[in-house]
């Protein structure tokens, strides 16, 4: 019988978290609707151990063995013809479920089967849990919570533009299949892999919904996380960016959620060059000119800059004004000290 829900794990480097990862997930034996299948991207250490074993206990979960890396796109690719849920969920190995997330979004699920509408993707609250143990609510919950993503019947991204604004990573979002099938985008290679999955799933959906619980513990600040990380692979991000620009070339009809999105990433891009120790010094200058080549690729007609200090930064990242850029964001932190 085919599953309600798919939960994909993929799997690399991460055998001090695997277990806990496990354990969250598969605590409930009560709970027979849902399913694992964990994708072991040729992981250097005991991972591919522990995933057998846990199969071998546990007949709601299986592994792939990959041959080659593929990493987390390339994992999760591989493990999308092997589901058989209704809705598919993306959990990274080094994060966990709170004790209750996986019943409350099975409840969930199990309520819009019901529905005349489908449900598109269904969106979690989370928790930031850091190295020391503490933990931080989801900073954009405020955006969520009390809107009309949160009502039975749901939202869209047109209707609710402030959701661009939240975290647009994979792992707090369960995506109805089939929609996800006819989407027609994969996820990328390297950094920033799933943002060419989620920016097109929000934009396209009917119907948004929100569950106001915190589902998800992400991990921040382990050591080897890529918000953590020096390397030139968080250029990686532009190759996203296209993907997402071309599925919009794809759909006239989202015509009107171009600048949205445009804005978006290029946020992140100037957040990621802006970001103490993620690009490597000597590869600044060479970031820096990709955000101005962004500008010139994917542009909407009829753009007009905002306002304040905001317009200025992305006329400067526009024409590429590194210097200009720099000096600005300096005299920002000196009036912020002041």
């Amino acid at each position: 019988m085919p599953a309600l829900l798919s939960i994909v794990v993929p799997v690399h480097g991460v055998e001090r978290f695997l277990p806990h990862c496990l354990d969250s997930i598969l605590a409930g034996r009560q709970a027979q609707d849902f399913e694992v299948i964990a994708v072991d991207d040729l992981s250097p250490d005991g991972c591919g151990a522990i995933l057998d074993e846990y199969a071998a206990r546990d007949p709601r979960l299986r592994v792939l063995h990959l041959t080659e890396n593929q990493g987390l796109g390339g994992a999760r690719i591989a493990a999308l013809p092997e589901v058989t849920g209704e809705y598919v969920w993306f959990v990274d190995s080094d994060d966990w479920l709170p004790e209750g997330a996986l019943d409350a979004v099975l409840a969930e699920l199990r309520t819009e089967r019901a529905a005349e509408v489908p449900l598109d993707v269904l969106i979690t609250g989370f928790n930031h849990v850091y190295p020391d143990d503490s933990t931080e609510p989801n900073p954009w919950r405020h955006l969520l919570a009390g809107s009309p993503l949160e009502t039975p019947e749901g939202s869209t991204l047109r209707a609710h533009p402030s959701l661009l604004r939240t975290v647009l990573s994979v792992w707090n979002k369960v995506f109805r299949r089939a929609y996800l099938d006819d989407l027609g985008v994969a996820f990328g290679r390297g950094y920033y892999e799933d943002i060419s999955v989620t920016y097109p799933a929000l934009m396209a959906a009917t119907r948004l919904r929100y569950l106001d619980l915190p589902c998800y513990n992400y991990r921040r600040g382990r050591p080897g996380a890529i918000t953590a990380t020096s390397s030139p692979k968080h250029a990686d991000a532009f190759a996203q960016y296209n993907a997402i620009f071309a599925f919009l070339d794809r759909h006239p009809e989202l015509a009107d959620l171009r600048t949205l999105a445009f804005e978006r990433t290029v946020k992140q891009a100037l957040t990621v060059y802006d970001s103490p120790g993620l690009v490597p010094t000597e590869l600044r200058g060479q970031f820096f000119g990709r955000i101005g080549e962004h500008f010139a690729a994917h542009r909407p007609d009829g753009y007009r800059f905002p306002g304040g200090v905001t317009g200025v930064q992305y006329r400067l990242a526009a024409r590429g004004s590194r210097r200009g850029y720099d000096e600005l964001r300096r005299a920002g932190r000196l009036l912020r000290r002041g």
